[in-house]
């Protein structure tokens, strides 16, 4: 099976200028995307010490329950920012919560994706990163294309090959992109995590179309 080359440079120049372009939206998502993945953990662990009534202590668990749904539901409604950006189309704050259709199969893909990568880790760990590296793209087969988990699965491994070693420096590329960014304070991070997230969507978007040409 041939090489599927993309560029890393282009990728990434993709990414920062479509930041570029709509600073502000992307600083929006950032912000109800962090606050979404980290505000119930901060308040859960405020609570860490104390002896709650027992009443108190299931609506904490409900609400839990609750936030890992809305959290699943995020996830998918960023890639589909993502890919809004990436095919030029017109993209919206309230496409982070659009995404209820895709839910289940999201749900029992990732918890797929964590066995198998889990299994790979625990073989001497080497055979688990190359499976995450193959199989990163199954959330955005399930969105882009509304495809089972077994089929997105599949369908990543599939689209990825030949590029393996090309998508393990775009993940390198990636760090050091957010490290630099970190640097001011954390402050451009604002910047720099959006650009990352949407050169992996431009990847994707470009192996998609390897696949089916």
């Amino acid at each position: 099976m041939g090489t599927k080359s993309f560029s890393i440079n282009e990728a990434v120049n993709f990414g920062w200028r479509t930041v570029k372009k709509r600073f502000w939206f992307f600083v929006q998502i950032f912000i109800i995307v962090a606050l979404i993945a980290y505000g119930p953990g901060v308040i859960m662990q405020s609570f860490d010490k104390v002896e709650l009534p027992t009443l108190v202590a299931m609506f904490f668990f409900l609400a839990g329950i609750i936030f890992w749904v809305v959290q699943l539901l995020i996830s998918i409604g960023l890639i589909q920012v993502v890919l809004a950006h990436v095919d030029s189309r017109k993209s919206d704050v309230s496409d982070l919560f659009t995404g209820t259709k895709f839910l289940v199969n999201y749900f029992l893909s990732s918890l797929a994706f964590g066995l198998v990568t889990g299994v790979g880790i625990l073989l001497l760990v080497i055979p688990g990163l190359i499976l995450i590296v193959r199989l990163q793209f199954y959330p955005y087969l399930i969105v882009d294309k509304g495809v089972g988990p077994i089929e997105a699965l599949k369908g990543s491994w599939n689209m990825t090959a030949g590029s393996f070693w090309n998508l393990v420096l775009l993940a390198l590329a990636a760090v050091g992109i957010n490290m630099l960014g970190a640097v001011a304070l954390g402050i451009g991070l604002l910047w720099s995590i959006p650009t990352t997230v949407l050169a992996v969507g431009w990847v994707y978007r470009r192996l998609s179309q390897h696949a089916h040409a």
